[in-house]
């Protein structure tokens, strides 16, 4: 699948979702990985020229047409899961998520290779050490943070699943236990049949970067 179908389907399905607000505008919190699918990237496209494309086919101009930035965010930490928990807790210091929603309506999170170095399924005592990366822990985070968003109706997030790793640089284990909590996240968490979050807000999109990837190993293909 070519790289501006990622895109298209990051950037389009958002605006879609709310027939209640108007959603145009917006800032994209990244690091590297991030930083790269944002462009250039010596690819045939980024997503300046989706932006430009989607709003030429669809004649929006003026008000109407979508703008997106981008932001390395946080900056003065990594942006694994655990760290977004404490972001949207407003638990640190330097990454006032806030100060992002004050001057973006659209707001979209993503973290980076790392997070996909899952140790273990996990337990409830895992919740007491916040950087365990156990899918106990992830689904932890992610229920948290989606809750803070449903607080925030006049916003749209988007929250991008795990990037994957390649074989080489992971293993079966850590690929298996990325491919699950992905799933669980885009079809169980996104789709309302989470018991401990049945009701998904409809101002957050989850986006399945993970799956939009990987080979049928689950990992990235080199």
């Amino acid at each position: 699948m070519k790289k501006s179908f990622y895109l298209f389907l990051f950037f389009i399905v958002p605006f879609f979702v709310s027939s209640q607000t108007l959603f145009r505008s917006g800032t994209f919190l990244h690091h590297s990985t991030g930083l790269n699918i944002w462009g250039p990237n010596s690819s045939s496209t980024s997503i300046l020229q989706e932006i430009a494309i989607y709003n030429t086919n669809n004649g929006y101009t003026g008000t109407n047409a979508v703008s997106m930035g981008e932001q390395w965010f946080p900056s003065g930490g990594d942006n694994e899961w655990e760290y977004w928990h404490r972001v949207f807790d407003n638990q640190v210091s330097n990454a006032n998520i806030v100060s992002v929603m004050n001057t973006n309506k659209i707001v979209v999170i993503k973290s980076c290779y790392p997070s996909s170095e899952i140790v273990g399924r996990g337990q409830p005592s895992d919740t007491l050490n916040y950087p365990l990366k156990t899918i106990y822990n992830y689904k932890w985070h992610w229920r948290h943070i989606v809750e803070v968003m449903r607080a925030h109706p006049e916003h749209f997030f988007v929250i991008w699943t795990n990037a994957p790793l390649t074989q080489g640089s992971s293993n079966a284990t850590e690929a298996l236990l990325s491919h699950q909590f992905c799933r669980w996240a885009k079809d169980t968490l996104a789709q309302g049949l989470d018991p401990l979050c049945p009701d998904f807000p409809e101002n957050v999109y989850v986006f399945d970067f993970f799956h939009k990837l990987v080979n049928s190993s689950w990992f990235l293909p080199l």
